[in-house]
């Protein structure tokens, strides 16, 4: 059993009713017999083609993909979002961050490690002009500066550095910034500005 199917059993044992493929043709054998709704977990150092592997799960709806590197690289993964995957991380994330990650894409979002999150607001988002959206008018003063920073690319620590208010304060303002914005990720935010 390898390291990473064992971390995951673990964290996933007492939350989630797990099957584990040896084979990715039995996991697809799976998925045609069955219509229920799946999260599929793959760890891309075990699939040799996993451009090909993701086509294939789209034949599938049913199933959520989640990727996973044990060396997540931000260029690399930012060339497979198109491919259908709702998720993508390192292969060791901790137990509470995989059940956040799970929660989220059940919820219909799109869970991805940091350093990508910012790699898309930094490259593809930010390079343009910043509107301001209709929703800005809503926000405290406070909350409309968090927001630009968000779609500026910054991280929580670097939003907290520069208010110099806490952490979690931080994590508070951009809970608020989301509802009122009507979305539930960064890269939803910082579109909001394009």
């Amino acid at each position: 059993m390898s390291s990473i199917k064992r971390h995951w059993e673990r964290a996933l044992e007492k939350s989630y009713e797990t099957l584990c493929f040896e084979d990715f043709d039995a996991m697809l054998g799976y998925l045609q017999a069955h219509n229920n709704n799946i999260i599929i977990m793959l760890d891309e150092m075990s699939i040799s083609n996993i451009e090909d592997a993701l086509l294939r799960l789209k034949e599938h709806p049913q199933a959520i993909a989640l990727l996973f590197n044990a060396l997540p690289e931000v260029y690399h993964a930012s060339t497979l979002l198109g491919s259908g995957i709702k998720g993508y991380e390192n292969s060791y994330l901790n137990k509470e961050n995989l059940l956040q990650m799970l929660h989220t894409v059940e919820d219909g979002n799109n869970w991805l490690f940091a350093d990508l999150t910012y790699f898309i607001i930094n490259k593809y988002i930010q390079n343009k002009k910043i509107d301001e959206p209709d929703f800005i008018s809503l926000l405290t003063e406070k909350e409309k500066s968090i927001a630009v920073m968000i779609a500026e690319g910054l991280s929580n620590k670097e939003i907290a550095q520069r208010e110099k208010i806490a952490l979690s304060t931080v994590k508070g303002h951009i809970h608020h910034i989301f509802e009122k914005a009507g979305v539930s990720d960064r890269i939803s935010l910082a579109l909001k500005f394009k």
